[in-house]
């Protein structure tokens, strides 16, 4: 084997100084370069690190160690055969003696890239962030054309909980290589963590000038105002968005709601109305909202009856399929349309009957409407079998029955209302229990 390689090594040897061009007219014949002489212990060195690095690769872990250990007693000064010889006792485990190897390599060789990466894994590896950080430190100062090392550096400082020092590095890339959402949304990310959220909104405020059409960056920085009620400044972005893009499905619907927060109702009802406009937003959704906007007291009071013309018109124009029945049937019972309301509830109880919300309300709009009391017993009876811990079910099955003089499932009923009512409704429960229960003697 090691004659073979020997024959190859010298073979390519005479190749390369024989295989030359013809001497140009005029130029010096005997003008060489000079040639590294290679000794025959640096080839016996060359056979003995392949024959060991063949050995690794076949699966010999324990003949390859062997390999490199005896190459290292002949040859201390063999950087290659440290390295392996530390990639070998990293695999076992055995980190001290893998780093006392990878640093003697690394003296040897101290540009080589692939010793200084292993170096930095042996680091990680043992938890050492200082040590990890200086020699990603090196990495990038030996290659400072390559982005992803300074990510590395920023990732060890990050993993010695150096927050500082993690954003450090993100910034002498974007000095070097300029602005990149990457970059910039994991110093976001960081900056947030570190409790600085102003620091963070700046890095997608950067993003956002960078980037003018791409409404995201502004759609986060509003949101973030939103979060801290700065409503003025989240408008602002929802603006900049709006004139990017002016069919953006929940620009408008975001504008009304900061005018609502802020009191300018007239606004808020006319982009409400523009964002309800736009066809990428489905029936169930543009009720849901209009629903949502009808909770503020206010606005109730000052746009109630426009909001429920509104939800008319868009009710009428939705699929049957569409799932709006629940929110309009809500906003129907809000305007005390009662009757309408069990109607429409009952419509998205057949399509959607595993949702307590929406047997509890159609149970109330029923109540309010006054149905027949059986049809209504009949309805509270299928809710109690389907969610039995649920209190309005057994709240009208207790009445109905002590209004019917059955006594025995009344006080079944009233027992269990008093079971489930919440901390709120106790009192007003107790009651209803006791004159069921003075009803019933």
């Amino acid at each position: 084997m090691k004659r073979l390689i020997y024959i190859i090594v010298i073979a390519s040897m005479v190749a390369s100084c024989t295989a030359h061009k013809p001497a140009a007219e005029g130029e010096n014949h005997f003008k060489r370069k000079p040639m590294v002489e290679v000794t025959e212990e640096q080839l016996q060195a060359e056979a003995a690190l392949i024959e060991a690095k063949t050995k690794q690769l076949n699966g010999a872990a324990e003949e390859a160690e062997q390999g490199f250990r005896d190459l290292l007693d002949k040859h201390p000064d063999n950087a290659a055969a440290h390295y392996e010889l530390a990639q070998l006792l990293m695999a076992k485990g055995w980190s001290d003696s893998a780093l006392v190897h990878n640093l003697r390599a690394c003296e040897l060789d101290g540009k080589n890239l692939w010793y200084q990466k292993h170096l930095a894994l042996i680091y990680q590896q043992r938890h050492d962030g200082k040590n990890l950080i200086a020699t990603w430190e090196r990495i990038v100062k030996q290659n400072p054309d390559v982005p992803e090392y300074y990510y590395d550096l920023s990732n060890a400082c990050l993993r010695a909980n150096d927050v500082e020092g993690s954003i450090a590095a993100l910034n002498r890339a974007e000095k070097r290589f300029g602005i990149s959402e990457e970059v910039s949304k994991q110093k976001q990310i960081l900056w947030s963590a570190a409790g600085q959220p102003a620091k963070a909104r700046r890095e997608l405020e950067r993003l956002a000038e960078a980037m003018p059409n791409d409404t995201r960056y502004n759609a986060i920085i509003a949101q973030s105002y939103m979060a801290e009620k700065a409503y003025a400044k989240a408008l602002q972005c929802y603006q900049k968005i709006a004139a990017a893009d002016p069919e953006d499905e929940n620009v408008h619907i975001s504008m009304a709601e900061c005018h609502m927060n802020e009191g300018r109702y007239d606004q808020a009802f006319d982009c409400l109305r523009q964002g309800l406009r736009n066809d990428r937003i489905d029936c169930r959704t543009k009720l849901t909202l209009l629903n949502e906007f009808l909770r503020n007291e206010e606005f109730f009071n000052t746009y109630a009856h426009q909001a429920m013309l509104l939800a008319d018109t868009l009710a009428r124009g939705c699929p049957a399929s569409d799932g709006h029945c629940h929110p309009y049937g809500l906003m129907l019972a809000a305007q005390g349309r009662y009757a309408e309301a069990a109607a429409e509830l009952n419509k998205a109880l057949q399509a959607e009957r595993s949702r307590y919300e929406i047997w509890d309300a159609l149970l109330m709009c029923e109540e309010k409407a006054q149905c027949p009391p059986d049809s209504l017993r009949t309805l509270a009876e299928e809710a109690a079998e389907l969610f039995p811990l649920q209190l309005r079910p057994q709240l009208i099955l207790a009445i109905y029955y002590a209004t019917a003089g059955d006594c025995e499932k009344a006080r079944r009923h009233a027992s269990l209302c008093l079971t489930l009512a919440p901390r709120e409704k106790r009192e007003a429960v107790k009651q209803l229990y006791d004159q069921i229960m003075q009803q019933c003697r």
